[in-house]
């Protein structure tokens, strides 16, 4: 069996690093293992005292915010620095576990009988993402096993290359936080099949600069040796569910609104405004550089757009309309958007980025960027500005994005010891 701190084996030996929770004993019996949806938990139960509980395995976010929960008293353990985001939706199913009927389709695409498995499924996109990008590098370590992938089915379409199996679990994402028997048992049956199993950490936050996007989508990123010489092209993202406001007030008067229900009534406004924002924005870089093009893209209706910017938003959002999103920010220098999960796949295509961040996601910063180098470009080539930022601060940065490209390149890539 393979000894890797990045493995969790589960067959024929489960992990079993763990203390009893109850009395500390490490005399422990590994009982199997527990796929209720996002957490994949073993069973285990103490040599010692007798109790019996399950403990998260350390996979996903579960790596720094495991838990151990009492199977018959339900008591929580271990929670100490465990974030509630993580631990309230996790007890909260397990304490209501649902007896929803989940459909999972196998495919199978090599047969394998000693398999690495990588659990994807989780209630936000982002999330899903980082985790499966996480797939390159167990597909690329471990040749000796096949990878399984279990993932919502939206995601079906960036299944890379080499992949030997893939589960495909029919659920809307805001329902995956739940325990759902259903999906336990289908997986347990597929996990028969296989002689040795482990399970791929599938960490939050793997490197994405190693990522090699084009093997989960068929699309190469932005080529960067052409960055002075390919058309000048800007794609703006613009969500409707987190806008880029004006100014304070203008925040203010949106959530004070939508707190009472009035929403709909004013969000055209907003949604309007801003575009305004975004095409202000292009208009000022276009003074300096006439022919630089542009795309809107993200969840929405489209508008009516100034002569040379493709509006490409969508109310439903499909394979075909995912792929002709990636080859837009597969064009685009740099791509302007407000922060969020919506900026991982244009980051990870386009060149750079100029981030608009709200205040209250400085917690957060670069957690959606995925970027394409680790060395000094990094602080040319991704850049945030405050919440509230004007298209002339905006406008700014974009111009110098192309003007001062040639310079800084020399300067960094090109006139450095090899």
């Amino acid at each position: 069996m393979h000894q890797d701190r990045h493995l969790v084996p589960i067959t024929p030996v489960l992990f079993a690093e763990r203390n009893c929770p109850k009395c500390g004993a490490v005399e422990l019996e590994a009982k199997g293992t527990v796929f209720p949806g996002v957490h994949v938990l073993g069973e285990y139960g103490c040599r010692t005292c007798g109790y019996v509980f399950y403990h998260d395995l350390p996979v996903g976010f579960a790596v720094d915010h495991d838990v151990a929960i009492g199977k018959d008293d339900g008591v929580m353990h271990d929670a100490k620095g465990a974030e509630a985001w993580v631990t309230t939706p996790l007890m909260k199913g397990f304490r209501t576990p649902s007896d929803e009927e989940v459909p999972i389709e196998r495919k199978v695409l090599r047969a394998c009988r000693r398999v690495v498995v990588l659990n994807t499924l989780d209630f936000l996109y982002g999330h899903v993402l980082l985790k499966l990008w996480n797939a390159q590098y167990y597909l690329d370590t471990y040749p000796d096993l096949g990878l399984v992938l279990i993932m919502p089915r939206s995601f079906a379409w960036m299944v890379p290359k080499g992949t030997a199996e893939v589960w495909l679990v029919d659920q809307r994402l805001g329902k995956a936080h739940g325990w759902y028997r259903s999906i336990d048992r289908q997986v347990q049956g597929f996990l028969k099949d296989f002689d040795e199993v482990y399970l791929g950490k599938g960490y939050a936050h793997p490197d994405k600069s190693k990522v090699d996007v084009e093997r989960f989508t068929g699309i190469a990123p932005f080529d960067m040796s052409t960055y002075m010489v390919a058309p000048k092209h800007i794609t703006f993202v613009l969500r409707e569910d987190r806008l880029w406001f004006r100014g304070s007030l203008a925040k203010f008067i949106y959530r004070a609104v939508g707190r009472l229900g009035a929403k709909p009534w004013v969000a055209p406004f907003f949604l309007a405004d801003q575009q305004r924002l975004a095409m202000a924005t292009l208009k000022r870089v276009q003074k300096k550089y006439p022919d630089v093009e542009a795309s809107i893209v993200g969840l929405g209706a489209q508008r009516s757009t100034p002569p040379g910017v493709k509006d490409l938003r969508a109310t439903k959002i499909d394979l075909d309309t995912e792929l002709a999103w990636c080859r837009v920010y597969a064009k685009s220098q740099f791509v302007v958007g407000v922060h969020g999960s919506n900026m991982l796949l244009p980051t990870i295509f386009a060149g750079g980025c100029i981030e608009v961040l709200p205040h209250d996601r400085y917690g957060n910063i670069v957690q959606d960027v995925a970027v394409r180098c680790n060395d000094v470009m990094l602080l040319f080539l991704y850049r945030f500005v405050e919440e509230f930022a004007q298209p002339k601060e905006v406008a700014r940065h974009a111009i110098s994005m192309f003007k001062d490209y040639p310079v800084f390149h020399r300067n960094n890539r090109v006139n450095v010891p090899q």
